[in-house]
């Protein structure tokens, strides 16, 4: 009993904390400055294999979040922003406050119809439709994002970065053209990254190297957004001298995402297709020639008093030339470490439903899931990763 009470409390401290600085909002905070903050619970039941601290036919409480964000505009031309955050979410991520994101902006040109400006500092990374709004709940579209091109194993890696973008928008008689370029230094300080790009975790430590990223939006009034992002995500392993990778290895990482959204008074329709060249060198076992493939089409329906359900296909190979996995796994590291060839792919049938209630989101998902390819291996045993799974998400989140 008294391990179930700490599990609840554990699970309103962030709301508590949220409700709060929600108060405090309401105070008068000055001219130009604005404060909006967010915090979601949730709970999760899986047949097999962990999710955010779940376990097996047991309920899951540790995946939660929470965040404030500030911004100051001192004049029209200039803006700061910065946001907080702590997440729970396992293993891989127990609730440590960081700094989401923090910079400086400034209003090169703006005539009403067409704008460019400049960002300095820790910077939103332009990454398919999502990337930039995925840190608040309301925004996703789902409990958790598609796996297949927004991994949460790798959240901080893609999400922000420090560096400089400049950027710009322009309106017509068709729509809205936006752009972004960004150069950039990645975060790696993502416990999964090398679970996820060196097949284990390891005593060395990676490097951000010189990336860029880019992306073009065009929306027509809604009704058709289109997007392109493209871009290259650059970083150096060095190793431990304890370390089992004696030699020091470089990845390299091509990407590019096209997006698409056709959206109607009562549907919405989506989808978001991508590849990632994996190109590791360097390396005494893991140099790596691979294409990342990663996909997904979700409907939406708008059902009237703040009700949707949807329905989603997602899917991810990490080399689309071994979809199943086999030729991996018969590799001489993978058969050291006991990785499975399911531990290459995952293929996601998800289906859910909303209700939103002023500032609050009441959310629940199904997940039929075969592979194991986004699962944090740190909350996963090898030995016992079971390759067809099912999982049921329920929510709440606020945001003010």
């Amino acid at each position: 009993m008294r391990s179930r009470s700490l599990q609840y409390s554990k699970a309103l401290a962030p709301l508590g904390l949220a409700l709060c600085v929600g108060f405090a909002q309401a105070q008068e905070l000055g001219h130009g400055v604005q404060a909006h903050g967010f915090v979601s619970q949730s709970v999760i039941h899986t047949s097999d294999n962990h999710v955010g601290g779940s376990g097996e036919d047991s309920l899951g409480w540790d995946l939660r979040e929470m965040g404030v964000n500030l911004s100051w505009r001192p004049t029209p031309d200039w803006l700061i922003s910065g946001q907080a955050l702590a997440r729970w979410a396992g293993e891989s991520d127990k609730g440590d406050l960081r700094l989401d994101y923090g910079f400086v902006d400034r209003t090169l040109f703006s005539d009403g119809d067409s704008q460019v400006g400049l960002r300095l500092g820790k910077i939103k990374n332009p990454y398919g439709f999502y990337n930039t709004t995925r840190d608040v709940a309301h925004t996703r579209p789902g409990i958790i994002m598609p796996q297949s091109i927004y991994l949460d194993q790798i959240r901080n890696f893609f999400l922000a970065a420090p560096g400089l973008s400049l950027y710009g928008n322009s309106e017509n008689n068709v729509g809205n053209l936006s752009w972004q370029i960004s150069v950039l230094r990645p975060e790696v300080d993502d416990p999964s990254l090398e679970y996820v790009f060196l097949a284990n975790d390891q005593a060395g430590h990676f490097k951000g190297k010189n990336s860029w990223l880019s992306q073009a939006m065009f929306d027509m009034g809604g009704t058709w957004r289109m997007g392109l992002s493209l871009g290259e995500m650059n970083m150096a392993y060095h190793p431990s001298l304890l370390g089992e990778i004696e030699i020091a290895g470089s990845h390299r990482l091509p990407t590019w995402v096209l997006s698409l959204e056709h959206n109607t008074e009562d549907w919405s329709f989506t989808v978001e297709y991508g590849q990632t060249k994996v190109d590791a060198t360097g390396y005494r076992l893991f140099n790596q020639n691979a294409t990342t493939e990663a996909g997904y089409v979700q409907a939406t329906r708008r059902m009237g008093n703040n009700w949707q359900g949807y329905l989603r296909h997602d899917v991810l190979y990490y080399d689309n030339n071994d979809r199943d996995g086999t030729a991996f796994a018969g590799s001489a590291l993978p058969l050291m470490l006991g990785l499975p060839a399911h531990s290459r792919f995952a293929k996601d049938w998800v289906f859910g439903v909303r209700h939103d209630i002023e500032h609050i989101a009441l959310s629940a998902e199904w997940h039929h899931v075969d592979g194991t390819a986004w699962l944090a291996q740190s909350d996963n045993p090898r030995a016992g990763l079971i390759r067809q799974w099912d999982m049921l998400l329920l929510q709440a989140a606020w945001r003010f």
